[in-house]
């Protein structure tokens, strides 16, 4: 795109003349902050670090991240990862630290570009490697991207900050709409004693099977979704925001049937899951979900995407989940997921009753969609 294609307001930067990077190094054991930030925190598309680990965890040189500043993934650049952070801390040598040239670029405007897709899209191509694609600063900084001038900018600000609380409140009201279930929920799963208890393997039909390794291609007619981890909410709700396609020919392994269960292997999403259902249209599901399918004369699939919302599921899962930059649970140890169910009649009553309140959930979960759609839109030229 050329400054004459572009509206009024707007003109082409380089990177590198907006975004300062920072590389000051740090020795672990030798500083004294008390926060370590690594890319396993990070939540896609989210500028709010909401979890951390502590210096004593981590071994070799990090970096050292000053209030404020971005942090930002360029290993895996595809999964979205962005924040900004709250305190002084270390993070991953696998991201960026950069901070805003106030000069051509308000510091606040900086992070909200860098979740746009026109930045994330050209990150994800200027990407160097196969296995953990990264991306050089270099590179990066050398990149030519639109944006609007300083007064606009101020002004659209405005907009993405108002968008930016309304996104927090809807998750806290996600989680206490949820939290509401949850808490009866656990309450018979703690108490009730003629529930039978196994493994997981014990109610599965087959094995769970790992997700294709394929290449998202534009969504249209004729071809199946392309189901990825960064599709699924928290909420266990598939999201309609960015919808990809894949190559008709993974459909015959792994195209999914009504009623089968799917579980994030992997990273600061591992653990996550999907119940997915016919009406979404043939699809496929990618290598970092893996596939159960639930025997339906012992459980009901519904029961089981409730468990998955319980403290005993998050109890299992921080045992299970191997650290690391990319904890990650196996089949195996999906198999062997201590488990715990009623009969059918009580299973059928406690999904009634869940029932009444996910149109609540999935009303906020839309709502949260919409909001992103907005984001995005405003860094879309046309």
């Amino acid at each position: 795109m050329t400054e004459q294609q572009l509206p009024e307001g707007w003109q082409m930067v380089k990177f590198g003349d907006i975004a300062k990077h920072i590389s000051k190094r740090v020795e672990p054991s030798e500083t004294d902050l008390e926060i370590y930030v690594g890319l396993e925190h990070l939540d896609p598309d989210s500028l709010k670090i909401k979890r951390h680990g502590v210096p004593s965890d981590i071994a070799g040189q990090k970096l050292l991240v000053k209030k404020g500043q971005i942090i930002f993934g360029k290993r895996r650049a595809y999964q979205r990862k962005v924040a900004v952070a709250d305190w002084d801390c270390i993070c991953s040598a696998h991201a960026m630290v950069l901070e805003a040239n106030p000069k051509n670029v308000i510091p606040e405007f900086l992070p909200f570009f860098m979740q746009s897709d026109v930045f994330m899209n050209r990150a994800v191509a200027v990407s160097e490697g196969s296995l953990s694609p990264t991306i050089k600063w270099k590179v990066l900084a050398e990149q030519n991207f639109p944006l609007p001038d300083i007064d606009n900018q101020s002004r659209l600000l405005k907009i993405l900050n108002g968008s930016e609380m309304v996104l927090r409140e809807l998750e806290q009201s996600l989680q206490s709409t949820r939290q509401l279930f949850t808490s009866f929920f656990e309450d018979q799963w703690n108490n009730s004693l003629d529930w039978s208890s196994c493994n997981l393997r014990d109610v599965l039909l087959g094995k769970p099977e790992y997700g294709a390794a394929a290449k998202a291609v534009p969504y249209d007619q004729g071809r199946p979704r392309y189901i990825r981890v960064t599709d699924i909410s928290e909420s266990g709700v598939l999201d309609q925001s960015d919808v990809v396609g894949v190559d008709s020919s993974f459909e015959t392994k792994f195209g999914l049937n009504d009623d089968d269960f799917l579980i994030a292997r992997s990273g600061n999403t591992v653990g996550k899951t999907l119940l997915y259902k016919k009406e979404f249209g043939h699809a496929v599901f990618a290598g970092y979900l893996i596939r159960v399918r639930l025997n339906p004369e012992l459980v009901l699939p519904e029961f089981f995407q409730i468990f998955t919302f319980s403290s005993a599921y998050k109890s299992w899962l921080s045992g299970a989940a191997r650290g690391g930059a990319q904890p990650n649970v196996n089949a195996k140890q999906i198999e062997d997921m201590p488990f715990k169910y009623p009969s059918i009649k009580n299973q059928k009553e406690i999904v009634e009753l869940h029932g009444r309140i996910k149109p609540i959930l999935i009303s906020l979960a839309d709502k949260d969609v919409q909001i992103k759609t907005v984001k995005k839109a405003i860094f879309r030229i046309r």
